[in-house]
């Protein structure tokens, strides 16, 4: 039976779909290939391939990612129950999670163009998992399977812009082992939140708050010089936006908050909701190398370090996204986003000899490559006629700082002219995010056209 986009994406958001854990909206692909007569293959990771054939000497590839961040300001089981959504006004929310419009509205709008057959090419479909995380989908598709050269992505955040280029990312986790001794000062807890957070590629040039390097600035300035745990951050992809560090110090807890109340913090407009919480804590011991750590915390690079010359668009980025104790081990997980090699190579370089200094351990988990602007693409030039054909205005072909499935797509299908379009989300992998309904519908009507336009169209 037929289906609108909404009504596909509301079911997408009932479904369990955290990055690793996609078993549930692979079944769901799959029944859909089966109702609709569509070829299919479920492969490693639960990647899902389908096939409609339109009986076009024309074929294009539409791709998404099936997973999704999983971020909540509260206690929330993502293994088995579904996305909390309400439509507020124009947008879908959610109640205190991510909603998983990234990339739950692309493959909404993908179902929907399937049930279309007239003027239309022979479409083929990748969906991908694990992309938020280590990418392993995109690593281990079966490309023997894509016939296509032509490829559009649901992957992208805001209407009219066609995104084509992106960002690499190097994903860093750094351990430590850590010993206790026993503390005869007063134990406190330092309690962060209010903070906007977000996406730690299409967010970092709005400078907002690291939870993390916050906590280490409000230790730093209070001269607090032990600590006995810490807790910020999801993961490295996340800018941190709340968390809490236990610590110890020779001062009353008036004088610790008398200090905090002199700090300075220069946070931008949209971060007035900053809370900061101190209390006494119960506990005796401190960590023996709190000093490195908070040293080693405070010398890491983070945020927006370098910008393109032309339009002062993110190069290069770093995030510290997540710290946590476990096991008597501290970890850290960061990450690095480069549309440069060398300077991503050279960062990573940095960051491994600090780590050696202050005796972390450094593995990289994941890294995934960017991909190069192309000087002559068929289809961004389609996309961009289509669009203003419809709707009057003009598109914006767009640079991309976040990590796209783009860069491995690329080096694994020869000569592909790829470029990625979606309706406006905001705020994405955060409590924040929203997707616009009115957008996902011209931007259905866009793609729907552009197909057309693409069947029709003489090299």
């Amino acid at each position: 039976m037929k289906k609108g986009i909404l009504e596909y994406f509301e079911e997408i958001m009932k479904i369990p779909r955290e990055s690793g854990k996609e078993e549930k909206i692979t079944e769901y692909l799959v029944k859909f290939a089966k109702e609709n007569n569509l070829e299919y293959k479920v492969g490693k990771y639960n990647t899902v391939y389908l096939r409609k054939n339109n009986n076009s000497n024309k074929t294009i590839i539409l791709q998404a990612h099936s997973d999704m961040v999983c971020v909540s300001n509260e206690s929330y089981d993502f293994d088995d129950k579904g996305i909390p959504f309400y439509i507020d006004g124009d947008y879908y929310k959610s109640q205190n999670t991510s909603l998983g419009a990234d990339d739950g509205i692309g493959i909404a709008i993908i179902l929907a163009v399937l049930q279309e057959s007239e003027n239309m090419p022979n479409i083929e479909v990748m969906i991908t998992t694990q992309e938020e995380t280590t990418m392993l989908g995109a690593n281990n598709f079966d490309y023997s399977l894509v016939e296509g050269k032509t490829l559009i992505s649901l992957d992208g955040i805001k209407e009219a812009d066609i995104e084509s280029s992106s960002a690499g990312m190097c994903s860093i986790t750094m351990k430590k082992e850590i010993n206790y001794e026993v503390s005869n000062e007063s134990c406190y807890k330092l309690s962060i939140s209010g903070l906007i957070g977000g996406h730690s590629g299409d967010d970092i040039e709005k400078n907002r708050c690291n939870a993390i390097k916050l906590a280490v600035r409000l230790l730093e300035k209070i001269n607090c010089k032990s600590i006995s745990d810490i807790n910020f951050g999801k993961r490295d992809n996340v800018i941190p936006s709340e968390g809490y560090v236990v610590f110890s110090s020779k001062e009353d807890i008036e004088s610790i908050n008398e200090k905090i109340g002199k700090i300075e913090f220069n946070l931008n407009t949209e971060e007035s909701s900053l809370k900061l919480k101190i209390e006494n804590s119960e506990g005796k011991t401190a960590i023996k190398e709190s000093k490195e750590i908070i040293e080693f915390i405070s010398k890491i690079k983070n945020g927006m370090l370098e910008v393109y010359k032309d339009d002062e668009f993110p190069l290069l980025s770093a995030n510290i996204g997540k710290i946590s104790i476990k096991d008597n081990q501290i970890e850290i997980k960061y990450s690095i986003r480069s549309s440069d090699l060398l300077k991503e190579e050279e960062l990573l370089r940095e960051i491994s000899i600090l780590s050696s200094e202050y005796g972390f351990e450094l593995t990289i988990d994941a890294n995934k490559p960017f991909f190069p602007y192309k000087d002559k693409s068929i289809i961004r030039t389609i996309l961009a006629e289509t669009y203003k054909e419809l709707y009057g205005k003009e598109t914006t072909i767009k640079k991309v700082h976040a990590c796209m499935e783009g860069g491995i797509l690329s080096n694994n299908i020869q000569d592909l002219d790829i470029c990625t379009i979606a309706p406006t989300i905001e705020n994405c992998h955060s409590i924040n995010e929203r997707v616009s309904i009115s957008s996902t519908k011209r931007v259905y009507e866009w793609l729907k056209q552009t197909l057309v336009k693409y069947n029709k169209y003489e090299n």
